[in-house]
């Protein structure tokens, strides 16, 4: 008797298979009984290797995104509060605002101002009392000119130094310990030493020295400038198509510089670029103006007005309960508030 055996699915070693069929094949032509193969475990299928973190498949984490502040003193100090109020959310923050900046200065540090400097001589010195060399900035095409006022740079991303001039020729002062070498009459890119971060959750606070510094016979001029710079930061901001920000107004100071009879175009400079901000960009505007002038902010930061306060907010100047050098700025613990009023129309606004 002929007896072919195909054997499907058994594991194990393919000659110590071959040694058993031919044992039961043998015991079969003899009439012997016959000894059953036993099947052997195929061996156990590896798991799939983990993905990489940056593989398709991988199920992402979820994204925390940073919220990132641009201006000038207002941002700066709110900014800085803002650190310490965000980390029971886990939200990273940074803080590239510059008290005593001007709007000009709120493009730069999103890196929309893209400048050169040139220099006359080979060497930078080092850091040292009275060292200092003249340097000419030289704007990129669409770049509008600005002055800087003790600005810290960094120059070819490895020399730090302080930038001052009002014109393109500027005094370039080191910081840096050491000597570096440039070439004369070569251009090096200039950034802010703080800059970056366009492509988080940008909060704008600016205009604010713009408009101190106005007078009777510019402030139009001011006005479309500040308006023109804010547009400019706004578009910055990363993705293009659906950028992620939050702009706040400016209010009048509790100071003799914004009195109405002596400076009421600084007041009519004030109201026409808030109401140009609220109107162009309508649900992303945190109103610092109205909740400084509202009853909310007393119930929020648990201060007791006095009557000259609430007059203050009557007149739509700053409640002198409510700052702490006098009318310009706010108390830390009202910036903190402020801090989680923001944070918390990011949250609104989806972003977090």
């Amino acid at each position: 008797m002929n007896i072919q055996l195909t054997v499907y699915g058994l594991g194990g070693d393919y000659h110590q298979l071959r040694a058993e069929l031919d044992e039961m094949r043998e015991a079969m032509a003899m009439g012997k009984p016959v000894k059953h193969i036993q099947p052997k475990p195929a061996p156990a299928t590896p798991s799939p290797a983990t993905p990489p973190s940056n593989s398709p498949n991988t199920q992402p984490k979820n994204l925390v995104r940073s919220l990132n502040f641009f201006g000038d003193s207002t941002n700066a100090r709110i900014g800085e509060q803002a650190i310490a109020v965000a980390k029971k959310d886990n939200i990273p923050v940074i803080n590239n605002a510059q008290g005593g900046s001007l709007a000009s200065y709120a493009l730069m540090s999103m890196n929309g101002s893209p400048v050169d400097i040139v220099f006359d001589v080979s060497t930078i010195p080092a850091r040292a009392n009275g060292a200092m060399v003249d340097g000419k900035l030289v704007y990129h095409e669409g770049t509008v000119p600005f002055s800087m006022h003790s600005t810290l740079v960094v120059i070819d991303e490895k020399i730090t130094a302080a930038i001052s001039g009002q014109t393109p020729n500027v005094k370039v002062i080191p910081r840096d310990e050491y000597v570096q070498t440039v070439t004369p009459g070569k251009r090096y890119p200039v950034r802010l030493k703080n800059s970056g971060g366009a492509d988080g959750i940008c909060v704008l606070a600016t205009a604010k020295n713009d408009i101190n510094g106005a007078n009777v016979g510019n402030w139009q001029t001011v006005l479309e400038r500040v308006k023109m710079y804010v547009e400019k930061c706004i578009n910055q901001i990363q993705p293009h198509e659906s950028p992620r920000f939050i702009v706040l107004p400016i209010w009048a100071d509790n100071k003799p510089g914004w009195s109405k009879e002596v400076h009421g175009y600084r007041w009519e400079l004030k109201d026409q670029f808030n109401n140009w901000l609220r109107e162009k960009y309508g649900n992303n505007v945190w109103d610092i103006e109205e909740y400084m002038t509202s009853d909310q902010i007393w119930t929020d930061t648990g201060i007791t007005p006095n009557e000259a306060d609430k007059q203050a907010q009557k007149d739509k100047v700053m409640p002198l309960s409510l700052s702490h050098d006098g009318g310009a700025h706010f108390l830390p613990a009202v910036e903190a508030v402020i801090a989680g009023k923001i944070i918390q129309k990011a949250k609104d606004l989806g972003y977090l």
